[in-house]
């Protein structure tokens, strides 16, 4: 019973959404206009009754021809009308049906159909707002690994696209509550919000913290301002697009300047380091923990390049729940650690090595499985 009350209501849900298409919409009412008009005609000029009249217009509409035709040379003229204004709309009809069909109009409302049958029984998917470059690219990368996710765009194009690319599309304004509720944003674990407007990102961030308050909401930002407001809008986290474009740009560019020096001290010599880095022109880009028993380090982001970081570094060793990881990762890696450093010069890689030299065990760009092999002597 439940099966055929699915099929149902996916019938229903089908129909409704093929009809909303505009042409076929108008296709439609042009055809019960019709319908009224010759019902009307044959009630009032043949003294019909209402079913009879109906019956007569719809054999004549559709060629069948009508065995009880008109007795009177009013309803003779209006046949003879009806046919005319009847094939006129039948070809105008079929020209805009066909016409919506090349677009892609109706079959795209029949792959939306369909994708909102599969929408609501998702759960724990991803909503991505915006299947621009950036939203194409976050939906490619999720799905190669696994995730489930539901495009929101009020282009059809890129509505179909989406769905050509393999992922489930919504076609409507990502600020419309109606239009996120049909994607099954309630639901969803986590909602990328990347169309090219911070005010639309921001209203739709909104919205989206209003109907599911526990939803991972990651946005993009075209300016400090955007970014700002996202955050205050309820997003977890703001990636502003041309900075973070720069960063990679910048970092790829320092690549060939920079170099791993592997040291091995306790925790307290940690600035003492830093500044002798920074003193002769490094970048302390971050810090990996040679543990043995882990095939991998562990990797922390730092960026100390000026005494303003060393000291904001200090102030958060100050704290002690911070202290005591730190701790606890130099016993686990028995104080030995690398750093990858970035230098502006090539001379200043020489000088950092040289000012180092006491606290480097083996040299440097060494690898984790090397590190592990001369300092631990253990095989990885």
């Amino acid at each position: 019973m439940k099966a055929k009350v699915r099929t149902f209501r996916y019938l229903w849900h089908l129909l409704r959404d093929v009809i909303s298409v505009p042409t076929v919409k108008y296709a439609v009412a042009y055809v019960a206009a019709l319908l009224c008009l010759g019902t009307l005609g044959y009630w009032t000029l043949e003294g019909r009754s209402p079913v009879d009249a109906f019956y007569t217009t719809v054999l004549i509409l559709t060629g069948v021809g009508c065995a009880n035709p008109p007795t009177t040379p009013a309803g003779e003229i209006f046949t003879v009308g009806l046919l005319a204004v009847g094939l006129g709309a039948l070809i105008h009809i079929i020209s805009r049906v066909f016409a919506a069909l090349l677009r892609g109009d109706v079959l795209l409302r029949i792959k939306e159909s369909d994708a909102m049958a599969r929408i609501e029984r998702m759960r724990d998917h991803v909503v991505i707002c915006g299947y621009g470059k950036k939203g194409r690219e976050i939906a490619r990368n999720l799905g190669e690994h696994g995730f489930e996710v539901v495009v929101v765009d009020k282009d059809p194009e890129k509505c179909d696209r989406a769905f050509r690319d393999g992922h489930l599309a919504v076609q409507g304004d990502v600020t419309s509550e109606e239009t996120l509720l049909k994607a099954g944003v309630e639901r969803a674990q986590a909602v990328a919000l990347v169309t090219d407007s911070d005010e639309t990102n921001v209203f739709a961030c909104v919205l989206v913290r209003d109907l599911n308050p526990d939803a991972w909401i990651v946005a993009a930002a075209r300016s400090k301002t955007g970014a700002r407001t996202l955050l205050r809008a309820g997003a977890d986290e703001v990636v502003r697009v041309y900075e973070a474009a720069g960063i990679v740009i910048a970092n790829r560019l320092m690549d060939p300047l920079s170099f791993l020096v592997t040291v091995r001290h306790p925790l307290e010599d940690t600035f003492r380091e830093f500044r002798e880095i920074i003193r002769h022109g490094g970048i302390v880009v971050d810090v990996r923990y040679h543990i043995p028993s882990l095939p991998e380090p562990l990797v922390k982001d730092l960026w100390v390049e000026d005494e303003s970081d060393v000291k904001r570094r200090l102030e958060m060793h100050e704290d002690s729940e911070t202290r005591e990881a730190l701790e606890r990762l130099h016993r686990m890696s028995d104080d030995v650690h690398s750093h990858r450093i970035i230098v502006r010069r090539e001379e200043d890689k020489e000088k950092i090595v040289e000012a180092l030299r006491r606290l480097v065990p083996d040299g440097v760009d060494m690898t984790h499985k090397e590190v592990l092999k001369e300092v631990f002597g253990v095989e990885a």
